[in-house]
């Protein structure tokens, strides 16, 4: 994923189109309320739970590797906070921590499992004894159609340089490995009609609730709580985020 490229535009988009996960602050607010400080955040992108939490008087480590994204959270200019330009799968940190989480399902951008228990190995080292790491998971990440070529998705004005934007989008499924590719692009046409184009790739893995059960008791983890819902609710066939709350043994 070339996040640096999608920065400009990422806290307005999510804004603008993403109803369902803006409610997921609530339970990484409760859930930060359960465990002490220090806090570890993974992919933190450009600070959306990060100053939430800041706000709530958590002192946070933030860890992504945009460094687009990280621009945008140093210019929020946060108290508390430690901001570190690294990979989730070797970032290394002097200390240990309390609590850990990574948000949006950041952890399905490992599309390997190799590169799974590469950064559930390295969180694992930089917890505390019977340290918690916490992460939300869509479980059903390559279910529906594929889309190509690609369509498009919106146009909505970017009031940061009063111009338009068309997003437009596709996307394919590779179900033998369980990835979903994603291909976007972004055109912004100002006041004068000049028009510039941006592209974006990310691609997610799908990871279902046993898949993560036997890949965290390979990682030295044990399951405290798996919420089906941004509200604990509970897991049902239906749902399209788990939250894993999970301590290290």
């Amino acid at each position: 994923m070339n996040w640096n490229d999608h920065a400009k535009y990422y806290d307005w988009e999510f804004d603008l189109i993403c109803t369902n996960q803006r409610e997921d602050i609530h339970i990484w607010k409760t859930i930060s309320k359960e465990f002490e400080d220090p806090i570890l955040e993974l992919c933190c992108g450009s600070g959306r739970i990060t100053q939430e939490l800041i706000k709530n008087g958590h002192i946070v480590t933030a860890i992504d590797n945009s460094k687009g994204m990280l621009d945008i959270l140093r210019a929020k200019n946060l108290p508390n906070l430690e901001i570190l330009n690294s990979n989730m799968t070797t970032f290394k940190l002097d200390r240990k921590f309390k609590f850990a989480f990574i948000s949006y399902s950041s952890f399905q951008q490992l599309l390997t499992l190799e590169e799974q228990i590469m950064c559930l190995n390295n969180i694992h080292d930089h917890l505390e004894d019977r340290g918690v790491l916490a992460m939300d998971i869509n479980p059903r990440i390559c279910e529906g159609e594929e889309i190509l070529p690609r369509t498009q998705s919106y146009t909505a004005k970017y009031q940061i340089n009063n111009s338009t934007v068309t997003m437009y989008t596709s996307h394919r499924i590779d179900m033998i490995n369980q990835i979903k590719h994603w291909r976007d692009e972004y055109l912004e046409i100002d006041e004068n009609g000049e028009e510039q184009r941006t592209y974006v790739e990310i691609s997610l893995k799908e990871c279902s609730l046993d898949y993560m059960k036997l890949l965290f008791e390979k990682c030295g983890f044990e399951i405290i709580n798996i919420y089906g819902d941004f509200n604990k609710g509970k897991v049902t066939e239906n749902s399209n985020n788990l939250i894993y709350v999970i301590r290290r043994k």
